[in-house]
């Protein structure tokens, strides 16, 4: 009976609804309680001559159906079908908007149908299994709202217009205003309630709303903010609560644009949804457990800074490169987060220093001596202080070290043998985050220092560090360094150089249950080279800047009083070539044919194959010698 429709006739128009969408149910309970009555009247007697009326019939006793429905579940298929199948229905009355001016559209009678007879019709019906069809009964039916209910809802739609509406929010700051024009369009009325008792609802169409926002909804509706990690300044880590996506809630627009028509400042609050997930979201960032600064250094004497070094300010080109470098890897490095059991790289992280990327040429370690700026090493030279600085404060932190490489050479600003160098591909700087924590990597720089700080949950260890005294001593060797002005066979010693040695770094790891671990890095620093000025030519062959088609200059020989024959054998051996100048007139026979003037002047320096030019005494005419 529930799933058989109830077939209706309006007029001629034929409409059907399913007993269920009335909240049609069957009393199963009350039909079965009204089966076992039967034969069970009037007790003993009643009983028995009931059951002799009916010994030997095959009959049935039919049981009428129970059951409820919900007749105001029917309304709003009676409305219905007033408007789509009686041709003058009642009107209740409306207002339209013309222009900015409130237009009422007043009552007026008209045929209707009747609510409680149609109501008594289907109450049979749905328990009738036979179902004929419904004739819905009408009849001429005046409107419940009158005049003042019309003019009532003409003063609040007035009302609603009456000014532009401002939905704002803080955060994200935004304002946004909606003139009378785009709430006069929007503005919309209709007759809801039940027959007996209607009433005109006033509201705000969401198109038109929509309509005024599309071209600034890009301005208006924001992607998803991550939650950011923050150091405070005080070296606490703190939170940036981070955000979903927010969309304009097209659900909640209309109503709060009615909501701030219909108040005295005629202002609310913008409807956002969220839209978006952020890649990190606040309680992610709460799970990182970022809970303090780790990084710290335990010495007998208490806690001490580890993790700041220093360079000179200032200074020529090549040094404020120096400094430019190592604030930039700095930024680079700066709020860098390692999960649980991750690996940092260095390199990984930063890429190769290139000027594309905003590097400049310094001073690099190149074979035994630090030099700029002609060789690829130097884009990025100093980047290896800012990685000696971040060496330690992991060192101190209790972090794993997976890959750190020392300098060659011992470098006085850096805590000896407790450093690294930075290359590209290699030497690198690797370090796994070994803790149940995220760390923070948080890089600072002055004017002639530069500091990280490692932030995290490291279990309240406490590490410390130990050094070996140096041994295994080994002397500088020579490095020559070409000068054009130095002569050829002469040397200028411009660095006496220092030895090289091994030494051991140990790191303590003190752990809360009393507990201790130490492990132990050995490294050998070379010697700092005798550096040696020498002219070009006299660089040894292993030299980068070795040139075997270099020949020395060699002094000009004073050919002055030689044959000619003298002379050019005085130039061959010292790979000159002789050139043959305007004779001289002389008048003593002993100086015809001798060198009578040269030049260059003797004791001039001279590359092999140079001309040197002569002059030779010749007679006179006129003399006969």
């Amino acid at each position: 009976m529930a799933r058989t429709p109830l077939v209706f006739d309006v007029q001629g128009t034929r409409f059907e609804v399913i007993p269920s969408a009335i909240g049609f149910d069957l009393d199963d309970d009350a039909m079965l309680r009204e089966a076992l009555r039967h034969g069970r009247e009037g007790g003993l007697g009643g009983q028995f001559r009931w059951w002799l009326a009916h010994l030997g019939s095959r009959g049935s006793t039919s049981i009428p159906p129970a059951g409820t429905w919900d007749s105001a579940a029917l309304e709003p298929y009676l409305a219905q079908w007033e408007e789509t199948a009686i041709a003058d229905p009642p009107f209740e009355g409306a207002i339209t908007v013309q222009g900015l001016s409130v237009v009422p559209q007043n009552p007026r009678p008209g045929t209707g149908i009747d609510r409680v007879a149609t109501a008594a019709l289907v109450d049979a019906a749905l328990f009738d299994l036979g179902r004929s069809t419904i004739v819905v009964p009408t009849a001429l039916r005046s409107p419940v709202l009158g005049l003042a209910e019309i003019g009532t809802a003409v003063a609040q739609a007035e009302r609603l217009i009456a000014g532009p509406v401002v939905l704002s929010r803080l955060n994200p700051d935004v304002q946004v205003r909606f003139p009378r024009e785009v709430l006069a369009e929007a503005l919309r009325s209709k007759v809801v309630g039940p027959a007996d008792g209607p009433q005109i609802e006033l509201s705000f169409a969401l198109e038109p709303l929509l309509e005024h926002l599309a071209p600034r909804r890009s301005a208006i509706e924001f992607p998803p903010v991550d939650a950011q990690v923050v150091i405070r300044p005080d070296d606490v880590p703190a939170i940036i609560p981070g955000r979903y996506e927010l969309l304009i809630d097209e659900e909640s627009l209309a109503p709060a644009v009615q909501v701030a028509a219909a108040s005295t400042t005629r202002t609310g609050v913008f409807p956002y949804a969220e839209g978006a997930r952020p890649t990190l979201t606040t309680e992610d960032a709460e799970a990182l457990g970022i809970k303090e600064m780790i990084s710290v250094k335990h010495t007998d004497a208490g806690i001490d800074s580890c993790c700041t070094t220093f360079y000179t300010p200032g200074g020529d080109w090549k040094n404020q490169n120096r400094i430019h470098n190592i604030q930039l890897i700095a930024d680079m490095v700066n709020g860098a987060i390692v999960m649980p059991g991750e690996t940092f790289s260095l390199n990984e992280h930063v890429g190769p220093r290139t000027e594309a990327k905003g590097f400049k040429q310094a001073g690099a370690i190149i074979g035994p001596i630090i030099e700029c700026c002609d060789d690829p090493a130097n884009w990025g030279g100093g980047v290896s202080q800012f990685t000696t600085t971040l060496y330690n404060a992991l060192f101190f932190a209790g972090l794993e070290d997976v890959d750190h490489t020392p300098h060659t050479l011992y470098i006085s600003r850096y805590p000896e043998g407790r450093e690294a160098t930075l290359g590209w591909p290699s030497p690198d700087l690797k370090f796994r985050n070994n803790t149940d924590a995220a760390v923070y990597i948080k890089c600072e720089y002055t004017g002639d220092s530069i500091t990280v700080k490692i932030f995290g949950d490291n279990g309240g260890i406490k590490v410390s560090s130990e050094l070996s005294e140096r041994r295994n001593f080994t002397e500088p060797k020579d490095y020559f360094d070409p000068d054009e002005r130095i002569t050829p066979g002469e040397q200028k010693v411009t660095d006496q150089g220092s030895p090289g040695w091994t030494v051991t770094v140990y790191r303590i790891i003190d752990f809360p249950d009393g507990s201790q671990t130490t492990e132990s890095w050995m490294w050998r620093y070379h010697p700092w080279p005798k550096r040696i000025s020498v002219h070009p030519c006299e660089l040894p062959e292993d030299h980068d800047d070795y040139d075997p088609n270099l020949k020395c200059p060699a002094p000009v020989p004073d050919l002055r009083g030689m044959t000619l024959a003298q002379a050019i054998q005085a130039l061959a051996a010292v790979n000159l070539v002789l050139v043959q100048g305007d004779p001289i007139e002389v008048t003593d026979p002993a100086r015809a044919g001798l060198v009578l003037q040269q030049g260059p002047d003797a004791g001039t320096l001279l590359e092999a194959g140079k001309p040197v030019t002569v002059r030779l005494g010749v007679l006179a005419e006129g003399e006969d010698g």
